[in-house]
């Protein structure tokens, strides 16, 4: 485990999270809950439950994202495009110490004990003859953007034997002679003795129980009988990545922005050959309207790999030029845009034996195709929308900012922000602006984290002040509270050094954390309220934040009230002849935006409810 001091405090939070040590002032990985997996979107070809007994082949490469009921029971096992160092394909299986709920299984800090846990369901292995031809293989990796396991951490492989009892047939323990940037792949006999109707096999990880301070990776995990151990090289291409955005460093630009100036790279992904011979391969990339699925691009089509790829080998490889001009007079309004790339390599269904007909459960076409949905809305993202940790300080009073570039002046709307710890929801924090920040801040604003913000989504911030933002700016709040505030991290790039901090008076530039930090800066060409200038005795509003009721001294017309989200809500209202008293009694605590009239004129204002 590695153990850092430093003067000044970010936190890396994983989903999962890296080493936790006793020094106050620390780079930390700490835990957040797993996004529940969508198994409706899993589908296998021969639709049976999870309670029937599976048959050979078994085979998962997690290029789906999701961790099949059908196939596997899982205890605080995630998924992730992202967290693996050059995978043998798309997605993997991370374990990584923490339960489902993002928690520790100990509360003793030393307590040694069997954390995660990756079991396959029944493998009926009763028909398989006694000349030891069933094999099962994985690759497994140390940390990869992860925890790098200590050498007190292991790595576990388990078979459940006719009786009932688990037992160890592999283990790799960690340590720092344990390369954490390489895939390793192992491939086991699974002896006559397991050769029963329920057989199973479980992945496990023990260390170390009061929290994330191993990760272990696992991917491409096949068992099939007719295997020998020289059967390593199955005919499958896969992708490893998930296609690249063209308007780097930033992963989404607003739709109004979009110019040939915007797309400053080709889209970008990588393809390894698994197999032991040579192979032509073509690749598409596209760009699709999500919604319609109109074709608004197609960059490549069947563009041939040159020179032909080789046996076993791995190369990164980019689309031709995005075409600017075609897309401009297309995406003239909000819409998801999908990139989607894709390989034509020959994959095709596992033949089980020679002379068999084909297994229709394991198709090598699978990794073969890698999507991104690209928004195109008001805002600029570095981040996909997905987080893989998160960061944040534990310094109260402690200020977090990002940096952002804009070549068209406009209007700042307002900020969204991915917070990845419900614990924190209720909790107050104010927002802040900066052109520069050597400089006093554009904007100040006190709100509260919404209490129905969900883990995986963003928080959005409607800003009631015209802030015109040129060039560089700034975005980003101060904390009230000696706790780590949890925000989003992507680590499908890195845009660290676009992050500053200030914990002790000075601001500091990021230079360890790696990845995007998910905090948005959303835009408009047009003012966002219409100013109007109004003496202080004509129009007042007390108390702010207010617990239950608001008072209006002055004469408005219209007034609506709308919560953080833009949703217009019914707040009772009274009239007297000094304004009006709004009831907030039975609402949520958080934002709201009053818009109202008054003298013709149309006015917004901000208030907090606590």
């Amino acid at each position: 485990m590695n153990r850092i001091r430093y003067s000044v405090l970010i936190a890396v939070l994983l989903v999962g999270f890296s080493s936790v040590t006793d020094c106050i002032a620390q780079f930390q990985q700490l835990p957040i809950a797993s996004l529940p997996s969508d198994n409706n979107s899993i589908s296998l070809n021969n639709q049976r439950t999870a309670a029937e007994t599976l048959q050979l082949p078994f085979w998962d490469d997690f290029s789906s994202g999701q961790l099949s009921p059908l196939l596997w029971e899982t205890q605080g096992v995630k998924t992730s495009f992202t967290l693996g160092l050059a995978p043998p394909s798309l997605g993997v299986a991370v374990l990584d110490g923490v339960d489902n709920n993002g928690q520790a299984y100990s509360t003793t800090r030393l307590e040694q004990g069997e954390g995660d846990q990756l079991t396959s369901m029944p493998i009926d292995l009763s028909q398989t003859s006694a000349t030891n031809d069933v094999y099962l293989s994985f690759y497994w990796q140390a940390g990869g953007k992860g925890e790098r396991p200590d050498d007190s951490d292991a790595l576990e492989l388990y078979f459940l034997d006719s009786e009932g009892k688990w037992v160890l047939v592999w283990s790799q323990e960690g340590g720092d002679d344990v390369a954490s940037d390489q895939f390793v792949q192992v491939l086991l006999p699974v002896a006559e003795q397991f050769h029963y109707e329920a057989f199973q096999f479980k992945f496990q990880q023990s260390g170390r129980l009061s929290g994330p301070f191993d990760t272990w990776v696992l991917d491409y995990i096949y068992l099939n009988k007719g295997r020998d151990a020289t059967d390593r090289y199955p005919a499958d291409r896969a992708l490893t990545q998930l296609p690249s955005s063209p308007f780097a460093p930033y992963f989404a630009i607003p739709y109004f922005e979009l110019d040939q100036e915007k797309l400053t790279t080709p889209i970008s992904n990588e393809f390894n050959n698994l197999t032991n011979r040579f192979r032509a391969i073509e690749y598409t990339v596209s760009l699709t309207n999500k919604a319609t699925g109109e074709l608004l691009e197609k960059i490549n089509d069947n563009t041939p790999f040159n020179p032909v790829p080789q046996a076993l080998e791995r190369r990164t490889f980019t689309s031709s030029d995005v075409k600017g001009t075609s897309l401009i007079g297309l995406i003239d309004e909000p819409m998801d845009v999908e990139v989607l790339m894709y390989l034509r390599a020959g994959d095709t269904y596992l033949e089980e034996l020679e002379g068999e007909s084909q297994n229709f459960n394991v198709d090598f076409r699978a990794n073969d195709s890698s999507r991104i949905v690209i928004p195109f809305r008001d805002f600029y993202a570095y981040d996909n929308g997905s987080a893989d940790y998160a960061a944040g300080i534990n310094q109260r009073g402690g200020m977090l900012a990002l940096s952002y570039e804009l070549s068209t002046p406009s209007y700042l709307s307002g900020l969204s922000i991915q917070f990845a710890n419900a614990a924190q929801r209720n909790s107050a924090i104010e927002l802040m602006v900066w052109d520069s920040i050597s400089n006093e801040p554009l904007y100040q604003g006190e709100v509260l984290i919404p209490a129905d913000a969900g883990l995986g989504s963003f928080s959005y911030f409607p800003l009631d002040t015209n802030i015109m933002v040129k060039d560089h700016f700034f975005i980003g709040f101060t904390q009230f509270s000696n706790d780590y505030l949890y925000v989003g991290l992507d680590k499908s790039g890195d845009t660290g050094d676009k992050i500053f901090y200030n914990v002790h008076g000075s601001w500091q530039q990021n230079e360890h954390v790696k990845g995007n930090l998910m905090m948005r800066a959303h835009l408009s060409l047009d003012p966002v309220v219409e100013e109007v200038d109004l003496p202080d005795e004509e129009l007042s509003f007390y108390p702010n934040p207010v617990t239950e009721r608001l008072f209006i001294r002055g004469e408005v017309d219209d007034l609506m009230v709308f919560d953080f989200q833009g949703r217009l809500i019914n707040i009772p209202q009274e009239v007297d002849k000094e304004g009006k008293m709004l009831n907030f009694t039975e609402s949520q605590k958080g934002m709201y935006l009053i818009k109202m009239v008054k003298n013709g004129q149309p006015i917004t204002r901000r208030i907090i409810v606590k």
